[in-house]
């Protein structure tokens, strides 16, 4: 087991301990979620991202076919579009983009397919993710060639602090795979009902190629375009 995934189990929790209070917070208050625009006048994103290998009757697919059965409301990602966010590109939008596909598939093609292991369900104040631990360093490794590979390319922007810009820290430093978007009210059964599964073990994902796209938040498939596929070597 990679060593790692004990770090990654203590934020993993940091996070839910912060998702639940949150969640317990919107009930209290009776908010409404809203969606994110989708299509394609929302795809200002671009990210470099693995898409998990469609598995319908796994144990995932079970678990949201009966969340979704209870709790219909929400939006439940498509099984074709649930997927890691390597790394986010927004701050190269305006960048040469033959320079920048070409600086990433430098970095991709160095390294072998990778193995994820979902395990348990986490929350943010907006969603329900998949939790994965990674086998080995590799996504790790990748990231950090990403970073040294691209980082004359970004704008600088200024960062903010706070209770949210924490927990965006963690997120990065975290592979994870959204798999509902909240909509309406939230209710304190389908709060239970994800906790439910807050330990559950799932399938074990090999990540054997990455897309770069523009896409919206929801990833759509009206909202997202491929703008180059690129294999991990063998």
């Amino acid at each position: 087991m990679n060593p790692s995934n004990s770090l990654d189990g203590l934020r993993f929790k940091s996070l839910w301990l912060m998702g639940t209070a949150a969640l317990s917070l919107s009930t209290v208050r009776r908010e409404h979620h809203i969606l994110p625009a989708s299509g394609p006048d929302a795809a200002v994103h671009l990210s470099l991202v693995a898409r998990l290998p469609q598995q319908p009757n796994s144990g995932i697919g079970k678990v949201l076919a009966e969340l979704a059965r209870h709790h219909p409301s929400h939006h439940y990602y498509p099984s074709d579009t649930v997927h890691v966010t390597i790394r986010n590109f927004d701050d190269m939008k305006h960048v040469d983009r033959s320079e920048l596909i070409a600086r990433l598939r430098h970095c991709v093609g160095s390294l072998r397919p990778f193995g994820l292991t979902g395990r348990g369900l986490g929350v943010s104040p907006n969603s329900v993710f998949l939790q994965l631990f990674p086998e080995d360093e590799s996504l790790w490794e990748l990231r950090q060639q990403l970073t040294r590979s691209t980082q004359d390319l970004f704008y600088t922007r200024k960062g903010t602090a706070g209770p949210g810009a924490f927990r965006d820290l963690l997120f990065r430093r975290l592979a994870f795979a959204n798999l509902i978007r909240f909509s309406g009210p939230l209710s304190p059964s389908f709060i239970r009902a994800i906790a439910h599964y807050r330990a559950t073990s799932f399938s074990r994902f090999t990540v054997e190629a990455l897309e770069l796209v523009q896409t919206d938040r929801l990833f759509s498939a009206a909202g997202t375009t491929v703008i180059d596929r690129m294999s991990l070597s063998r």
